[in-house]
């Protein structure tokens, strides 16, 4: 018996169809594994990174995994805890922004390989500008004050400033017979009130103008030391400079400091003790009418040289 074939067509008629558009959200849970609910809640509970490490091949690995991924070998309980620093093996700028992205972007993602640990890990480095951003460059993680029990329990990782910060002063070697340098300061009626304090001198010759009045000065003095201190900046700061210890300091008065006056404190190397490697400085005191308050000599031991 012929069968004939029969075409079926079908058709819809959309003019009166409408879309509308959504958004399906999906609330989910999934288990993170012995393994990694043991990295995560060391982050979240310790601020502590861990990983795993197999013995056979001396390899730590992080994020942590079960198995070796050189040799199989089951490495599921060889948890080692792990400095917080390392260095930047990749980087990548993210400039597009996308949904749950955990930062705004411009951001940098990198691959963190910490100190100890033979694998990276990818996360945010923040703290330099994005042209600055390089592959070598050593990081430390910042953990979050607010945990979430994810990765991003460390918030990010920033750079490690190497080295000191701050420059040290002429070492003796450096320093020459008739090199020089100054500080100058307007001595206000603050800075004697606040040297009172620290002193615990309060003579009425620097509190009480009535009392002043009646002294050969006629008027309020600062203290006698209080110009004398004005050469710490000089030592400490600038010549020799830092890493300087004063041995010795000597000055002798010449004329008052007024109120008002506005001194400086000049220090000149003028000797150097070659058997100790010490330095001897001339100090000098001058208000601003060029009149020299008080003068002095400073015996110095300037800092070491710099490798």
């Amino acid at each position: 018996m012929d069968h004939k074939k029969r075409e079926y067509t079908m058709t819809i008629d959309t003019k009166d169809c409408f879309t509308i558009e959504g958004k399906l959200a999906l609330p989910y849970q999934y288990f993170a594994g012995r393994t990694g609910s043991r990295f995560i809640t060391s982050l979240r509970d310790n601020k502590k990174i861990m990983g795993l490490e197999c013995k056979h091949c001396n390899k730590v690995f992080v994020p942590p995994r079960s198995t070796c991924e050189v040799c199989f070998e089951d490495i599921s309980e060889n948890w080692v805890d792990l400095p917080n620093t390392g260095i930047v093996t990749g980087f990548t700028i993210v400039r597009y922004e996308e949904p749950h992205q955990p930062v705004k972007p411009p951001y940098i993602t990198a691959l963190v390989k910490l100190d100890k640990a033979d694998t990276p890990f990818a996360h945010i480095v923040k703290g330099i500008p994005l042209s600055k951003m390089k592959t070598g460059l050593r990081v430390e993680a910042v953990f979050a004050k607010r945990t979430t029990a994810t990765i991003m329990d460390i918030d990010h990782f920033r750079p490690i400033k190497e080295g000191p910060s701050f420059k040290l002063g002429y070492s003796y070697d450096a320093l020459e017979v008739g090199m020089s340098d100054s500080f100058t300061k307007t001595i206000s009626e603050t800075d004697v009130y606040l040297f009172a304090g620290i002193s615990g001198d309060f003579n009425p010759m620097h509190m009480n103008e009535e009392f002043a009045k009646t002294t050969p000065m006629g008027t309020r003095i600062a203290h006698g030391a209080l110009p004398q201190c004005l050469i710490a900046p000089v030592l400490g700061m600038k010549l020799p400079g830092l890493g300087t210890i004063a041995l010795e300091v000597t000055t002798r008065f010449k004329a008052p400091t007024y109120f008002g006056d506005t001194i400086t404190a000049t220090g000149e190397v003028v000797e150097k003790l070659p058997e100790r490697r010490w330095v001897r400085m001339a100090l000098t005191f001058t208000n601003q009418k060029n009149e020299l308050v008080a003068e002095g000599s400073a015996l110095v031991l300037p800092p070491p040289s710099m490798p």
